[in-house]
């Protein structure tokens, strides 16, 4: 079906790429011998990348897949990993991206509600998985995808072409009834993200833009989109280096890294440690940071480390990947205590709107953000209500049948009508970037059989959120300690989900409504913080 000497990117001047493969390889006959990736193992071209894409749908086209399929790539980031996912939307299926560090019930559940068709790992002795009726098992070796089998004829769907508004792929987030939350994506959600996105940054084709975040958090998709988008060099780092400070800065600089992208918590951890090496960079030109607050004093740090850096606020939320960049001023006013988020990227519009619905336009009122444009997400994967809450009428143009998203988040305009952030209206944390949605925890946590109520809060520790559970144990179970609660959430749980600290309590505090206070909880652990003393029944980490 596909002829590896037919490669993308020969449409006429005035057309633009429509899907994501068409973005992705782009400039495989423009620039076919520029590096696209580059990773610990291997340097592909474009044309390299666009000729294994190519061969990857042949595979995948072979063992029956049809539009609309879903595939499970459980994979690290590799550059096979973005040709797998450039052939996915070349074939119209919806790849569904999973660590290959989450626990086993986690991608056994997302296999089993998405309805999985193949589920693609690097090696077959990698493979915990039990085998499933209807689902094709897929794995890497090399530069080599294999596929163990292929659907018979009675379980193919229909094929038919690739268009716009097809998803492209669901991404799985912390969901509020205690199991994930899939967000679906179009092709036209994200290259209207993607089209903001490089106009801002403006890369050069000789950048080489730097890639730490894993395939799961759709900050790696913002990564490819950039790179491939601008003709760049996309570098993957790996992500054991987050631990190794000294050996990730040495990295960037072998690898002439001009931007570096990921979460503030990696600048965080890399600045004390390796300030000297920072300094020393000489191609790192700009960072772009999201997922979570970057502090102050941080970031001046890293400035005057490098002076001339482009520091780029990127924020939103991954039910349209992000929504706004933002430079950082420079240099930074020393009277500054919150960044601005801006306006949202072009094709994109804020709305700040109060609890009836009216826009406000004053400075310093808060409301809650709502988003619209193109980028939006198509909703919740089998989840209608969810949806309905999420993707609401526009309430300022009752006649047009608009959906926008409303986004939880809270924020005020400053002088100049733009936006800054000042908390969330539910309980949706960032623990390391990642979104945590505080009842899916505890609903974990009260599924162990010695629970019967658990009550989990976020605090800030050294900068840091951490999330800390106090929990009743019933009085006729067997005494259980704080590890072993702990074990038992990480069968099901992501790292970056388990609580770092867990107190037994024979009670928790009540707000006169009869709710859990949480504000009561914050203000105990502040105390005992104060003159931090570990017992017996409490696990730190």
């Amino acid at each position: 079906m596909y002829s590896f000497e037919s490669l993308p990117g020969t449409y006429p001047d005035h057309w633009s790429p429509v899907l994501l493969h068409h973005h992705f390889l782009q400039y495989s006959q423009i620039t076919p011998d520029a590096y696209a990736v580059i990773s610990v193992n291997n340097q592909w071209t474009y044309k390299e990348l666009s000729t294994y894409a190519y061969r990857y749908a042949t595979v995948l086209d072979s063992c029956g897949l049809a539009t609309g399929d879903r595939v499970v790539l459980e994979l690290d980031p590799c550059p096979q990993a973005v040709a797998l996912i450039a052939a996915c939307s070349m074939l119209g299926l919806i790849f569904v991206s999973v660590s290959p560090e989450s626990p086993q019930a986690r991608v056994e559940h997302i296999l089993q509600i998405t309805e999985a068709r193949l589920h693609i790992q690097v090696a077959p002795e990698s493979c915990s998985i039990p085998a499933q009726t209807n689902l094709l098992r897929g794995f890497l070796n090399g530069n080599s995808l294999q596929v163990d089998s292929y659907l018979p004829k009675a379980l193919r769907s229909r094929k038919g072409p690739v268009i716009e508004s097809d998803l492209a792929y669901i991404i799985f987030t912390s969901g509020t009834t205690g199991q994930p939350k899939g967000i679906m994506m179009s092709h036209r959600a994200i290259l209207a993200f993607f089209r903001g996105l490089v106009d801002h940054c403006k890369l050069e084709p000789t950048a080489q833009v730097g890639t730490i975040s894993p395939l799961q958090f759709d900050f790696s998709l913002l990564d490819m989109g950039l790179a491939f988008g601008s003709g760049a060099t996309l570098v993957q780092v790996p992500r054991i280096l987050i631990h190794q400070p000294k050996r990730l800065v040495q990295y960037l600089e072998k690898h002439r890294v001009s931007q570096m992208n990921g979460v503030p918590s990696i600048w965080r951890m890399i600045l004390p440690y390796a300030s000297e090496d920072i300094a020393a960079l000489r191609h790192l030109q700009s960072i772009l940071f999201a997922g979570e607050s970057f502090p102050i004093p941080d970031l001046v740090h890293l400035r005057a480390l490098i002076p001339h850096l482009r520091i780029i606020n990127c924020f939103g939320q991954s039910e349209s990947i992000a929504c706004s960049f933002t430079d950082v001023p420079y240099p930074l006013p020393p009277e500054t205590k919150d960044l601005s988020i801006g306006f949202a990227h072009p094709g994109a519009e804020f709305l700040l709107l109060d609890d009836q619905g009216h826009e406000i336009q004053e400075p310093g009122k808060v409301g809650e953000i709502y988003l619209r444009g193109a980028s939006l997400f198509s909703g919740y994967w089998q989840n209608p209500e969810a949806t309905s809450v999420a993707l609401i009428p526009n309430p300022l143009r009752p006649f047009a049948p608009e959906k926008i998203f409303r986004t939880g988040d809270l924020a005020y305009k400053g002088l100049q009508g733009e936006l800054y952030c000042c908390g969330r209206r539910d309980l949706q944390v960032k623990i390391l970037g990642n979104r945590v949605e505080i009842e899916e925890v505890e609903r974990r946590l009260c599924a162990h059989p010695a629970i019967i109520q658990a009550a989990v809060i976020a605090v800030k520790q050294k900068e840091n959120f951490i999330l800390v559970a106090y929990v009743l144990l019933c009085k006729d179970k067997y005494a259980l300690t704080a590890q072993e609660l702990r074990l038992f959430c990480k069968e099901t749980l992501p790292i970056y989900m388990l609580p770092s600290e867990i107190h037994f309590r024979e009670s928790l505090p009540l707000t006169t409504n009869g709710k859990v206070d949480r504000k009561a909880l914050k203000n105990t652990w502040e105390c005992l913080n104060s003159s931090l003393v570990l017992k017996p029944n409490t696990v730190q980490l």
